[in-house]
């Protein structure tokens, strides 16, 4: 599949769960506040699941620039962290990175679902052969997973 434009909420969903059941080696999720709309559907969750269940050396690492929304609602990825904390990481941004407009998920090494603006009623990007694209977006994560620190509301949450 070459670059998608999702212009829909259905669409998206849909993206976003059919990226984590092709995952085999990692996800990486870089988000405003783990957006339920595509994060706490049932069916991603269980692809997280299957996904970690499946490939030992899998990983899945969540950084979340705001942390106010899973506070006050039951997220079922935070359960699912809670049953399976050395293969699902969560992370709260670093203040240099709270700011960053983009919010995106990666698959592996080639699948990104990207979000430029965020908000509920505006455009997505899905690719499932962007390696170049991917691996920039890898670089970016991994510097603000460096920076990021372990939010101890969300440790609270979480167990």
């Amino acid at each position: 599949m070459s670059e998608q434009i999702l212009k829909t909420l259905d669409e998206q969903k849909a993206a976003v769960i059919e990226l984590a059941q092709k995952a085999s080696q990692r996800l990486l999720i870089f988000s405003h506040e783990l957006e339920p709309e595509y994060y706490n559907q049932p069916a991603f969750i269980e692809a997280c699941k299957q996904m970690v269940i499946r490939h030992q050396q899998c990983h899945i690492r969540i950084l979340i620039q705001n942390n106010e929304t899973l506070r006050n609602q039951e997220h079922r990825l935070l359960a699912l962290i809670q049953r399976l904390p050395s293969r699902i990481e969560i992370r709260m941004c670093h203040e240099d990175d709270k700011h960053h407009p983009e919010t995106f998920m990666l698959s592996d090494s080639h699948g990104i679902f990207l979000k430029r603006v965020p908000g509920r009623n505006k455009a997505a990007v899905v690719d499932n052969d962007a390696r170049r694209k991917n691996d920039e977006y890898s670089r970016l994560f991994q510097q603000a997973w460096d920076q990021g620190e372990i939010d101890s509301t969300l440790r609270r949450l979480s167990l």
